[in-house]
């Protein structure tokens, strides 16, 4: 029940926003979201910072070593920000691996009540971002040395970033995670209005709460679908399926064998046993260049991961309908 609310709420959404004048028409001009609003919080072993994002290009140039190495830019979705537990988690399982600076982008000024209005700024908020990255290009950053994690929302806005940064430079951003990309109003729409597979060199995805609060149709170069990629075990409410791609994601940076996934043509091709003898690694050890679309099983608690076992269907039906009753 909830997915088809979900699902007729997407396809009515342009025809709602114009009903409540939030078309991205409708606000482009004088009645544009200030952008100027939109701040980073920049984290590295030694710094904790939060500037501006007009500054962004300039005092990273300034920060040594930042034209060599990686930087994972952490979009977060919708009612979140950089202070709550998404961000927290990735960041610190990125300084466990003793690996990259970490900055994340603070929308929730714009991106924190009304929903509606929130997927209307997505567009805005990563031409923004696209632009200042476009900006750090110009003094001889790598592009390919950018890695844009986004959930929900924030994917859609990470793949906004790496089309105004294409076409600013004509060049692509290394890669774009989207962790369960927001599914109500991106449904439904073409592929230029939401995340898709040309907006960086790489871009992969993974889906875990597909059909309600995340989108269930492939968007990436490569998919991955834990638990069908729909509820998550020991999960009762949707909420907690569409976070969990954060969590996962997370533990795939401390744990790069943690999740091993079959390429399918299905979940049900999945639990018969019938997959392509192709294994790809889901979350950051996932290697550029891998297509098509991965399942796997996990634990429905930290650590999630369980290995090569995650990659044959283990039926635990029982199990889930004794912890929703």
């Amino acid at each position: 029940m909830v997915e088809t609310i979900s699902y007729v709420g997407s396809s009515q959404c342009s025809h709602v926003k114009k009903l409540f004048g939030v078309a991205y028409e409708q606000i482009e001009g004088e009645k544009e979201p200030d952008l100027n609003q939109l701040s980073l919080k920049y984290v590295t072993q030694a710094l904790n910072l939060s500037f501006n994002i007009n500054s962004v290009s300039e005092l990273l140039l300034q920060t040594p070593r930042s034209l060599e190495e990686k930087l994972v830019i952490y979009v977060h979705g919708f009612t979140d920000d950089p202070s709550k537990d998404s961000f927290k988690t990735i960041s610190e399982a990125f300084f466990k691996k003793g690996m990259y600076n970490v900055l994340a982008l603070d929308g929730s000024s714009l991106i924190h009540w009304l929903y509606l209005r929130s997927t209307s700024y997505v567009r805005f908020i990563g031409e923004k971002l696209g632009e200042t990255l476009a900006d750090m290009l110009k003094a001889g950053y790598n592009p390919l040395n950018l890695h844009i994690i986004g959930h929900s929302l924030g994917a859609h806005i990470a793949g906004f970033t790496g089309k105004q940064f294409t076409r600013l430079t004509g060049l692509r951003v290394g890669r774009i995670t989207g962790l369960d990309p927001a599914g109500p109003c991106f449904s439904h729409v073409d592929d230029d209005l939401r995340l898709n597979s040309t907006d960086a060199e790489f871009v992969d995805v993974i889906h875990t709460d597909g059909g309600t609060y995340g989108l269930k149709h492939a968007v990436g170069q490569v998919d991955f679908y834990p638990n069908s990629g729909s509820q998550q075990p020991n999960c009762l409410l949707s909420t907690c399926s569409h976070s969990r791609a954060w969590q996962l994601f997370a533990e795939s940076v401390i744990n790069e064998a943690a999740f091993p996934a079959v390429k399918c043509e299905s979940w049900e091709a999945f639990t018969k046993g019938k997959c392509f003898n192709e294994i790809s690694y889901m979350g950051l050890p996932c290697k550029p260049g891998t297509t098509g679309l991965y399942y796997l099983q996990t634990r429905g608690d930290p650590p999630y991961g369980i290995g090569p076992n995650g990659t044959v269907y283990e039926n635990n039906e029982g199990i889930v309908k004794n912890l929703l009753g």
